[in-house]
């Protein structure tokens, strides 16, 4: 007995149609993914805003917004190199002039420290400043304030920062002090330290116009919303 061959379901040519078909939907639903994706990812740009600025020297500089907290790598450690020479540069002037710098008392007693190791303190935790302040000024020769010592530093190394949580940095520094005594000579001692540097809220600008020398300089160390937060010894 024979039986009849069996018939497709489809003609061949409905077949290669319903393929096609699957072909195109896949192709539709991959250029939707794709499509949403970019979506997201164009949001998540405009959502960093991107401007020019005029400088005052007439210049136009590119910005972009970034989270408050967020600092340039090299913001930090010009930060932290100018506390490092703010606190062990002794000249034994004030700051700007040619008049002797008589020092400013940390503690009752005798105990002061130069007035741009006191400006430093200004850029660290208010508390952490005011008791290295009382540290340094054991260290501090009352010839300093005569004009027969006087103490320098140069920084060898200043490392990347690293942030270890938002808005807070380690930097490490390898830095020499230079004491020079009248009469005695020089002495060289190693600064190796680690810094921690935490992102604070930048001060309002501009000051008012009738703002005095103590508010001018407390703006202009705290202009880059930063603060040293902890020093301990560097240790490669």
């Amino acid at each position: 007995m024979k039986f009849p061959q069996s018939q497709p379901l489809l003609p061949e040519s409905k077949n290669t149609l319903a393929l096609c078909f699957v072909l195109l939907t896949s192709f539709v639903f991959l250029l939707t993914i794709a499509v949403l994706v970019n979506t997201v990812s164009l949001r998540a740009l405009s959502q960093r805003k991107v401007t020019f600025v005029q400088l005052k020297d007439g210049t136009a500089a590119r910005i972009a917004e970034q989270d408050e907290l967020y600092r340039e790598p090299k913001i930090i450690q010009n930060f932290v190199s100018s506390w490092v020479n703010l606190t062990w540069a002794w000249s034994g002037k004030i700051p700007g002039t040619n008049d002797p710098d008589p020092g400013i008392k940390v503690k009752k007693g005798s105990a002061k420290v130069p007035t741009t190791a006191w400006m430093g303190s200004l850029m660290m935790e208010s508390e952490f400043g005011k008791a290295s302040l009382v540290e340094l000024a054991q260290l501090v020769p009352n010839t300093i304030y005569s004009g027969k010592t006087r103490s320098g530093v140069y920084i060898s190394h200043m490392g990347e920062p690293r942030e270890i949580k938002r808005g807070v940095w380690e930097i490490d520094v390898i830095a020499t002090r230079v004491v020079l005594e009248q009469g005695i000579g020089e002495s060289r001692e190693q600064f190796n330290r680690t810094f921690t540097v935490k992102g604070v809220e930048i001060p309002k600008s501009p000051l008012k116009e009738n703002a005095n020398e103590l508010e001018k300089t407390i703006h202009s160390l705290r202009a880059a919303g930063l603060e040293i937060s902890r020093i301990v010894e560097f240790k490669p």
